[in-house]
């Protein structure tokens, strides 16, 4: 790589992206490193038959984002909004989705919302306390709590009710609960801001973890690997770490000297766990025209199809601590053939199928541990009780030489989406060119 640089920036997901085509597009001089072999960061797109996108990591576009939605429509990427019917699987019955789970689940939200409405400002607690100090239906508090973790890949015994209110307010300006997808694959948005970081003269290297930071005011060094297991140097003025906060937490990459305050607030901060199982089939099974099922004495407790996109692929879904629960079991079952077993059984039982017959016409199935792939870290944030105020303070730069950026920093309440990661890549690379020192 040629030296110095103006920006060095970690990471090669969205985030990272998006920061570095902003950079490079005013003319600063950027280098983006990444160790996987590939961009998009939690952005993971499997391409097994033509038309049939498995995406192993973020899979929706939730409602309208106003910067997510320009960006796609720059790319000239289709895309298509999901529709179909819903049903439920309990009790050994199956039936259309009524008042069940998720609209329990927003009740109870609501009335939390309320309810911290009308106390001093900076309250705060776990969900699971709030459930516990509040006069609610068991049986709402039950299912409020499958949706807390389900959906924020929490722990509702961590998660705080102040997150959670200001992601509602944040979702419900988005109209979040409206769900869409990229049909070629989400792995063509990293792609269209790669190539356009390059053509912008940004410099690309994949398969070069950073291993260690050193820095002074305007003046950094990166120590990091090459694929052909080599070491390099980057040297720059800046840099901006946009890594998962699993990786800044495991203290993978190491600093000297320690920006010990972003590092504090990283820690306040908590990784979720999420674990989804993708099948492809040679045809449907189930009802043609369904969307979503939902079985939450199952493992796992929540499906959905590609609809309206007719392609015979099914989608099971853990998170938080069932996500937990789920790895285990298929670690001591033996692996991956466990959890390809347990997924099966669960179809064969909700859809009244012999076991054998889905054996047979399963193609392929497909999955990733977030949990356990070591630039991850987990699957994405959440902010546990007392800690609302941590993302922002991981926005100010240190010394005007450290920068971080990542969905766990945004400011907005969108944690965990790719929304978020835009936004937040989007305002590091406005402040380094706002700085004095940058040029």
């Amino acid at each position: 790589m040629n030296a110095p640089f103006d920006v060095v920036i970690i990471g090669a997901g969205i985030s990272g992206l998006a920061a570095g085509r902003q950079l490079a597009s005013a003319g600063r001089r950027v280098a983006i490193i990444e160790a996987r072999d590939r961009v998009g960061g939690r952005i993971y797109t499997h391409h097994p038959a033509p038309n049939i996108p498995v995406e192993l990591g973020a899979e929706f576009i939730h409602g309208l984002p106003p910067s997510l939605w320009a960006l796609i429509r720059e790319a000239r990427l289709a895309t298509y909004e999901l529709e179909g019917s819903e049903l439920t699987y309990e009790g050994g019955r199956r039936s259309a989705r009524g008042d069940h789970q998720p609209n329990h689940a927003h009740h109870v939200l609501g009335n939390m919302m309320e309810w911290l409405a009308r106390r001093p400002e900076g309250t705060d607690m776990t969900f699971a306390e709030y459930l516990e100090s509040t006069p609610t239906d068991p049986d709402a508090a039950e299912a409020a709590g499958k949706y807390v973790e389900g959906f924020n890949a929490a722990d509702k015994r961590r998660i705080g009710i102040a997150a959670l209110a200001k992601q509602q307010r944040a979702e419900d300006a988005i109209e979040a609960d409206r769900l869409f997808r990229v049909a070629p694959g989400y792995d063509a948005i990293p792609e269209f801001l790669a190539s356009e970081f390059a053509r912008s003269g940004g410099t690309l290297a994949l398969g070069t973890p950073a291993r260690r930071i050193d820095w002074s005011r305007g003046s950094v060094e990166v120590m990091a690997r090459c694929s052909d297991g080599s070491e390099t140097r980057i040297a720059a003025r800046r840099a901006l770490i946009t890594v998962s906060l699993g990786v800044l937490q495991a203290g993978s990459i190491q600093f000297e000297p320690r920006p010990t305050e972003i590092l504090a607030q990283a820690d306040r901060l908590a990784m979720g766990a999420a674990m989804r199982v993708i099948l492809v089939f040679d045809s449907k099974f189930w009802p043609e025209n369904l969307s979503f099922l939902f079985a939450p004495s199952e493992m796992p407790p929540t499906w959905w199809t590609p609809m309206p996109n007719g392609a015979p692929v099914i989608t099971g879904w853990a998170g938080g601590p069932k996500a937990v629960t789920l790895e285990r079991s298929a670690s001591v079952g033996g692996g991956g053939s466990a959890l390809s077993d347990l997924c099966l059984a669960t179809l064969a039982k909700v859809f009244d199928r012999p076991r054998s017959e889905l054996e047979r016409c399963l193609n392929s199935w497909h999955t990733h541990d977030w949990l356990k792939d070591p630039f991850a870290g987990g699957a994405y944030s959440y902010v546990p009780a007392g800690a609302l105020d941590a993302p922002e303070r991981m926005t100010h730069p240190v010394d005007d030489t450290l920068y971080f950026a990542g969905e766990h920093t945004d400011v907005t309440g969108h944690w965990g989406t790719v929304h978020a990661a835009l936004q937040s890549g989007t305002l590091a690379a406005e402040r380094l060119l706002s700085s004095p020192h940058l040029g």
